[in-house]
């Protein structure tokens, strides 16, 4: 990979419904999520079947995928506004911008933790938010990459906990 690989991306707008309570960020979408203008549209990402098993909710269509949020009074956003990066390798990311994860956070007072989606969206978070009150937490990626958590039984655990259902 060089750097003439690397490609600008910008996150897609905040799915964010009132009163939400936890903020689930990710780094930046994927390529597809992009292409789609919609968080995680990769068909083989487990996140929407987790959230689905979870909260023991339909996650089929896109509707029922915001039906989820907006009934679990989750939001949710990327961490990142804008980076370079080859593909949807996070870890080649480069340039990084964030959002103002702060002035969301003011805007949506009823939040009270943070679910970052992956170490590296922690890491960033960590370094760019300071709230009091506000607590972060890290879930592993529902990514079919991560070959390590390949199945929706195995990210549920870490995710109840992270989600306070524990």
């Amino acid at each position: 990979m060089q750097v003439n690989d690397l490609q600008e991306y910008k996150s897609l707008a905040p799915i964010v419904f009132s009163n939400p309570t936890t903020l689930i960020l990710v780094s930046m979408p994927s390529v597809d999520s992009h292409l789609a203008n919609f968080y995680f549209a990769d068909k083989d990402n487990r996140f929407w079947p987790l959230l689905g098993t979870i909260y023991n909710m339909p996650y089929e269509t896109r509707q029922q995928q915001l039906d989820i949020l907006e009934t679990n009074h989750l939001a949710l956003w990327s961490a990142v506004k804008s980076c370079l990066r080859y593909l949807s390798r996070e870890d080649t990311m480069q340039d990084i911008v964030m959002n103002d994860l702060s002035g969301f956070l003011s805007q949506y007072p009823s939040i009270t933790r943070v679910v970052c989606v992956s170490r590296e969206t922690q890491h960033l978070v960590q370094e760019a938010l300071y709230q009091p009150g506000i607590s972060i937490e890290y879930v592993p990626s529902p990514s079919a990459a991560d070959l390590w958590y390949d199945s929706v039984e195995k990210l549920e655990p870490d995710w109840k906990e992270a989600l306070g259902l524990q």
